[in-house]
């Protein structure tokens, strides 16, 4: 089995002979230089992105919170400049898997590579659960109790997304950042059309009242209230 890697860095001077050594080394790879190449390439399956955090025409950290919003997103290494402590906890808090300083050693990053794909082997079957809603991040397939009904994958983005911003206001610009790595939304129902069909698929479980609205201000996701 050949892992699908995708370089996000907008050196050549990096990138290309980053990606000469691990096709050498029995990867295939993908280079994206900047974060809209990335999502387009991000359309098809990867294994592991190596993330350069300073891209010319998007936040690095917008690129990372989009990837880990996908359902079945890959393992993420980023390559970053900043050495303090806390921005290490920073990217780790935003769901990056590793890191690596520059300047690196490739064969640092080899095995840093090899390491995350051993353990996103392992775990890529482990099901989602919250509360208790049960999302098989695989097959996009929700439980709740013993009803069950089927997601699209940008469906179950939006609840992955939820699930870790339980309790508080989200607005649609930080739903579009984090699950379409946008700054604009490209039409006025963008967003809501996918929330509607969100919202059909929670009442087929009978769970629609957890996903509110509120007027001028965003969504919140909670269990509701008992009266």
């Amino acid at each position: 089995m050949s892992f699908r890697i995708l370089i996000v860095e907008d050196e050549a001077d990096i990138a290309e002979p980053l990606s000469e050594n691990l096709s050498r080394d029995g990867f295939q790879t993908g280079i994206a230089p900047t974060g809209e190449k990335a999502r387009q390439l991000l359309t098809h399956h990867w294994d592991l992105v190596i993330l350069d955090l300073m891209l010319p025409d998007l936040s690095g950290e917008i690129l990372l919170n989009y990837l880990k919003q996908q359902p079945d997103y890959p393992s993420v290494l980023v390559l970053t400049a900043r050495g303090t402590i806390q921005d290490k906890l920073s990217l780790f808090r935003q769901g990056c898997d590793d890191f690596l300083s520059k300047p690196f050693l490739y064969e640092e990053l080899l095995e840093r590579v090899r390491a995350l794909l051993r353990r996103s082997q392992r775990v890529k079957s482990e099901v989602l659960q919250f509360e208790e809603f049960h999302l098989d991040p695989a097959t996009f397939r929700l439980r709740v109790n013993q009803q069950e009904t089927v997601l699209t994958p940008k469906e179950a983005s939006l609840l992955k997304f939820f699930f870790s911003a339980a309790g508080r206001l989200v607005s649609r610009k930080e739903i579009l950042e984090n699950i379409w790595g946008l700054r604009q939304e490209p039409n006025t129902n963008f967003i809501g059309v996918h929330l509607f069909n969100l919202r059909k698929k929670l009442s087929e479980l009978g769970k629609e009242s957890w996903l509110q609205t509120v007027r001028s201000s965003g969504f919140v996701f909670s269990k509701p209230e008992k009266t």
